[in-house]
């Protein structure tokens, strides 16, 4: 597919071209997962649970994030644990050898949270093929992914 398109917008230069964002499904599957825990949770009369997670940058406690990330969780009326707030060092490696990031994967494993709470989703992985094995990993341990600023939200380059 990708092979025709170019091989189209080569032929016709003149033709004018639409890119979808690749971030529009993720969105929408990362949105379903979570009003679908979330609604499974209430029917059985439970708060959501919520850890929150930020990247610190030089050195300093990301407070205006894991803040934000509260606040966001106070407006959805989920339940954010004592000592529940997780960060790592920005430009740490893949989420998946980030420290903090492991301790959030293992409070949803455990069953102590059902979710995270970051203010972005580059929070998670810049990386789009990363992002999206996070979130499955999340929605196969029955866990989410809630964002402050959605995916359609965030400026990228």
């Amino acid at each position: 597919m990708h092979r025709e398109k170019a091989l189209d917008a080569g032929l016709h230069p003149e033709k004018i071209r639409v890119e979808a964002d690749p971030y529009v499904p993720i969105a929408a599957a990362r949105r379903e997962i979570l009003e679908g825990i979330v609604t499974q949770l209430r029917a059985r009369g439970r708060v959501p649970r919520v850890c929150r997670y930020a990247l610190a940058v030089g050195g300093q406690e990301p407070r205006h994030s894991l803040d934000a990330a509260a606040a966001f969780a106070v407006r959805q009326s989920w339940r954010i644990g004592v000592g529940q707030s997780y960060t790592d060092h920005h430009g740490a490696a893949e989420s998946l050898t980030r420290p903090g990031w492991c301790l959030v994967r293992q409070q949803i494993r455990a069953g102590y949270a059902d979710g995270v709470v970051v203010v972005t989703h580059s929070v998670v992985s810049p990386h789009i093929d990363a992002y999206k094995q996070q979130l499955n990993w999340f929605g196969a341990h029955f866990g989410f992914v809630a964002l402050v600023v959605p995916e359609m939200q965030e400026w990228r380059p």
